[in-house]
């Protein structure tokens, strides 16, 4: 069976992330539109639909001439305690990043929510952290579903 082009951008993107070590990458609707040989709108609405906060990701954009799509992926991969702790300090950073909190704020937010992920089950910490990517998202205005 044939994937739609909507299918075949998200997995397209998914690969993208998964070969990335920070488990992030910066696109250009552009680019990747012309990839895919159509308009930037599809490619829009697959970022929009597909790589929300709901399915674990958080994505950041500009644009203009030199905007870009930041896709990051913040969903622990069940019973991986490194991957966890990867996705609490990306998480801290892109809040930091974005000058939500400070420094001081930042390294309190990582100690308490690695604490606090390491005494859960795998299914607890995806649970857990999914709400709390989208309760921080709708509260600093990452874009949500």
């Amino acid at each position: 069976m044939r994937k739609s082009l909507t299918d075949r951008i998200e997995e397209y993107i998914k690969v993208l992330i998964n070969r990335s070590d920070q488990q992030q990458i910066e696109i250009q609707r552009a680019e990747l539109a012309e990839t895919f040989s159509c308009v930037p709108s599809q490619v829009t609405y697959v970022l929009a639909t597909r790589f929300t906060v709901k399915h674990g990701y958080i994505t950041e954009s500009k644009r203009g001439g030199k905007g870009f799509v930041r896709i990051t992926r913040v969903t622990p991969h069940a019973g991986s305690d490194s991957r966890l702790k990867a996705d609490i300090q990306e998480l801290v950073a892109h809040l930091k990043e974005d000058r939500h909190i400070g420094e001081s704020e930042a390294r309190l937010i990582r100690q308490l929510l690695i604490t606090l992920f390491t005494e859960l089950s795998p299914e607890q910490r995806q649970l857990v952290l999914s709400r709390l990517v989208k309760d921080i998202g709708l509260y600093v205005g990452w874009q949500t579903d």
